[in-house]
């Protein structure tokens, strides 16, 4: 009897720390913290489950060739289903709890730094260091170089589910205020709206006219990578030049407001198409950067924002329609240096 009480206190008590920790999951930014309380606590519900089995072997065995046991099994696997493939209610739900963390804001943990290394075989070592702000949360993102004209030269880095074109969805001018009651239309979609600078200053049309790259012919691993989630430390190359331009292009979904929604831009279909992640345009940082004027570091500056819907590389200045999106980052700050390398190929010609 001892037994079985502490294995029914263990269940209890560990189903009630999953129940508080899969809400906060469900309404937060991800913490390390709750999903270690979360992994942890599922494991030991686990055991007290099996335990539970194996104490009411006989009953259960009994259950199981009730006829109830069909329906159940029937329910159980259309809910597995319906999750699974991203049915609604489940894909609604999900959104929603997407936009709840994208709107709340969260205090920045200096703890917390990713090292992201992306090869330094090039003349020019570049390291960009990001320190996100309260809005920052899982944001596309590009960098690249240009020359003083404004001229394209090569990409950095950008996020993988741009450069895989890994974006689904099904919205469209005809259906986008009743799309979230009828999800019929889905499929693979490009967002054309989540990096349009870096897209169109890149140049690349795809087949369909489009700037983005596609599931079939994506950017190489060399300068695409996951998500960066938090403030991290990315270390590349670039060629060499004596000035350039270093870009910064970010964007984050469902920081909606009152400028950029569901109800705004109604004779825009791009904008209302693809993954019905409306919200506030990519914003771009950049700073011009000269090799022989001594210094090591820059700090980036907030230049402006893209188009709505993707449909032109336009920078705008004007920054009063955003809100939210401006509190995305709190600082970059590049450093710049001649490549190691290269410092050992002029010893040797000296």
């Amino acid at each position: 009897m001892t037994l079985r009480k502490i294995i029914s206190l263990s269940i209890a008590l560990s189903f009630l720390v999953l129940l508080i920790t899969g809400i906060l999951s469900y309404v937060q930014v991800y913490s390390r913290t709750v999903a270690t309380l979360h992994t942890v606590f599922g494991g030991l519900f686990t055991l007290g489950v099996l335990f539970h089995f194996t104490n009411n072997f006989r009953p259960l065995k009994t259950y199981s060739k009730s006829k109830l046991l069909y329906p159940i099994t029937a329910i159980l696997a259309i809910f597995f289903l319906a999750a699974f493939y991203q049915f609604k209610p489940f894909k609604s739900m999900m959104d929603y709890g997407a936009k709840l963390k994208a709107s709340s804001g969260k205090e920045v943990n200096l703890s917390e730094y990713l090292v992201v290394e992306m090869g330094n075989e090039q003349e020019v070592e570049l390291s960009i260091d990001l320190l996100r702000s309260e809005h920052y949360w899982h944001p596309q993102m590009a960098i690249w170089t240009e020359d003083s004209e404004g001229n394209y030269l090569e990409t950095v880095f950008v996020s993988k589910a741009t450069a895989k074109g890994l974006f689904f969805g099904g919205r469209s001018k005809e259906n986008f205020k009743t799309f979230d009651e009828n999800k019929d239309a889905v499929g693979e979609y490009r967002r054309v709206n989540a990096l349009p600078v870096w897209s169109h200053k890149r140049g690349v049309v795809y087949a369909d006219g489009m700037y983005v790259p596609t599931s079939t012919d994506p950017l190489p691993d060399a300068i695409s990578g996951a998500t960066l989630i938090d403030n991290f430390k990315l270390f590349s190359s670039v060629e060499r030049s004596d000035a350039f331009v270093l870009k910064i292009e970010i964007n984050v979904a469902f920081d909606d407001n009152e400028y950029y929604s569901e109800y705004d831009f109604p004779d825009d279909d791009v904008y209302h198409n693809g993954t019905g992640q409306l919200g506030q345009p990519s914003i771009i940082f950049e700073t011009p950067i000269h090799m022989d004027d001594g210094k090591s570091y820059y700090l980036m500056e907030l230049v402006g924002h893209g188009h709505h819907s993707g449909q032109t590389g336009e920078i705008y200045t004007d920054l009063s329609t955003l809100t939210t999106a401006k509190q995305i980052v709190e600082r970059i700050v590049v450093g710049v240096k001649p490549a190691a390398h290269q410092d050992k190929i002029v010893g040797v010609l000296k």
